[in-house]
């Protein structure tokens, strides 16, 4: 169960997550021991992670694909999920409930050709019966691991 501490400090890592503990414990008014002890904590406990979010186009991606996924009667989702998962083109798999899709997946791709070569390869996964494929031309919102504080338990 999280606390006001805990709370005020997920609030301030997810404004700022380079955010010291020497900060972090000025704004909150704890101490620099208990505010890093109680950001490892959240860490260790799974309730954050913090990590460097990089713009793909600066890499040389010029185009990000959502696939989503239609399996085989009898197919292991889950394993296929994870054989994605594994794929260093993938950047997000979800299995997903629904009518039409058994996985979501999204990938990035340097060009059409790579993109070609990709969506190839997973047509020779015996696993997989149909691919849709939804070319993300411009992102409105993106704030996927963000959760409001009211939220917060």
């Amino acid at each position: 169960m999280l606390d006001e501490v805990d709370r005020k400090i997920i609030i301030l890592l997810q404004e700022n997550g380079r955010i010291t503990d020497v900060e972090l414990a000025k704004k909150i008014g704890v101490s620099h021991d208990t505010a890093k002890r109680r950001r490892r904590r959240l860490e260790d406990e799974g309730y954050l992670k913090i990590q460097a979010l990089i713009n793909p186009r600066k890499f040389g991606y010029t185009s990000v694909f959502l696939l989503g996924i239609k399996l085989v009667p009898g197919a292991d989702v889950r394993k296929t999920a994870e054989k994605l998962a594994n794929h260093r083109d993938f950047v997000f798999v979800a299995l997903s409930l629904g009518p039409t899709h058994a996985i979501i997946a999204v990938c990035m791709a340097q060009d059409q050709l790579s993109l070609n070569r990709l969506t190839e390869e997973l047509r020779t996964w015996n696993e997989i019966a149909e691919i849709d494929m939804n070319i993300i031309y411009e992102v409105i919102k993106e704030a996927f691991h963000t959760v409001p504080i009211g939220d917060l338990r």
